[in-house]
């Protein structure tokens, strides 16, 4: 089946010049390759990098007339801009523009006579554009109602869902959620991938994911990998967070595998970018996805360890988080800090007597450890 990155390339062909297709915003869609010698400039080399135009370079754009040109037209070039002049083919559809196909050509050489062909791929763009959003829409539709909606109302958007994406109705699967810059923008006109299918939902995007595509990853590259959406994109991958709930029997337990990812992606946030959270590595962290916040803080986080965790120097908290994650072992502390172990009880005795809590008993060792784990997360 020919796709947008199959037509940004045939148009390439065909004029023997740089090509970009762009959304009717000028977010990018797809693009062709370049060669050594050919002029790149730096509107293209932005639109690429960073995957939409800047606002004083759409707005010049649209100062030449793009918007209302029934055909290929040519842009002057802008060097205050950087910008080279072009040749603009608008992609509409039933009147109204989807996309625009930007190809250089500051020397004009690109033949008129070409252009009738270079609006008939235009146009197929455009219907492609057109149907891809149409049949998100539907998909970001069907998906809201499995999360939100009750089991038996969602049976029908299951069915719908599934078939979407390759699917068997009772085949495991997870939910994953990718935060990366312009990808809801972009998802629509990306081609599937078997056993995959993207919603758009809040300020990220979901994958319904087949379970075994998910299983074992380990990191943003083979994640995207995984989902079908790594190609072309390395230079986003350093600001990409994401995250993949746990593995549920079927498509009717949507919801479930959302929630984790949900819980994970708030998490996964206050990790540097590249970031991946599973559900599995989660531990305490999963209560998050479970109760409120304030309800979560009344129950862990008693007044004086909130105070403590507020005003206490960094070597403290340091030095107690490593503690409990070290089973209560203050010479494995001591290594792993680099500190004399008189230097690990002298900081717990400060503990103590900050939180009133007994590091002897397990029930308060209990009680500090998931404050400390859940307290930077609750407001």
């Amino acid at each position: 089946m020919t796709t947008l990155d199959d037509l940004a390339e045939q148009m390439a062909r065909l004029t023997d010049a740089p090509c970009t297709l762009e959304d009717a915003e000028f977010r990018l869609i797809a693009f062709s390759d370049h060669r050594a010698d050919d002029v790149v400039d730096t509107v293209r080399q932005r639109s690429i990098l960073q995957r939409h135009a800047t606002d004083d370079v759409r707005a010049w754009f649209r100062g030449q007339g793009i918007e209302e040109a029934e055909g290929p037209l040519r842009t002057p070039g802008d060097a205050g801009l950087g910008i080279v002049a072009r040749l603009c083919v608008p992609a509409r559809h039933l009147g109204r523009v989807q996309g625009y196909f930007w190809l250089l050509d500051p020397d004009e050489r690109i033949d008129p006579a070409t252009w009738p062909e270079a609006a008939r791929i235009a146009e197929s763009a455009a219907h492609l554009l057109s149907v891809a959003e149409r049949r998100q829409a539907r998909r970001d539709a069907l998906f809201r109602e499995l999360v939100e909606g009750g089991r038996l109302a969602a049976r029908e958007s299951a069915a719908d869902l599934a078939d979407a994406a390759g699917l068997d109705l009772h085949e495991p699967l997870a939910c994953v959620l990718v935060d990366r810059p312009e990808l809801a923008d972009q998802v629509a006109s990306r081609p599937a991938r078997p056993g995959v299918v993207w919603a758009r939902t809040g300020d990220v995007v979901a994958a319904v994911v087949r379970a075994r595509l998910v299983e074992g990853v380990s990191g943003t590259d083979e994640l995207l990998t995984a989902l079908g959406i790594g190609r072309r994109l390395d230079h986003l991958d350093s600001v990409t967070r994401a995250a993949v709930g746990p593995v549920v029997p079927d498509i009717d337990s949507l919801a479930t595998t959302f929630r984790g990812a949900r819980t994970g992606l708030r998490v996964a946030r206050t990790r540097p970018p590249g970031s991946v959270v599973t559900w599995a590595s989660l531990g305490p962290l999963a209560l998050l996805g479970v109760a409120r916040d304030d309800d979560l803080a009344a129950a862990v986080v008693e007044p004086a360890v909130a105070r403590f965790l507020a005003t206490a120097s960094p070597d403290v908290l340091a030095t107690l988080r490593v503690w409990l994650d070290e089973a209560g072992s203050a010479s494995r502390t001591a290594d792993r800090l680099a500190v004399h172990r008189q230097t690990v009880y002298h900081r717990l005795a400060q503990v103590q007597q900050a939180t009133g809590c007994d590091l002897a008993r397990g029930q308060d060792r209990l009680r500090l450890h998931l404050a400390v784990e859940l307290a930077p997360f609750l407001t």
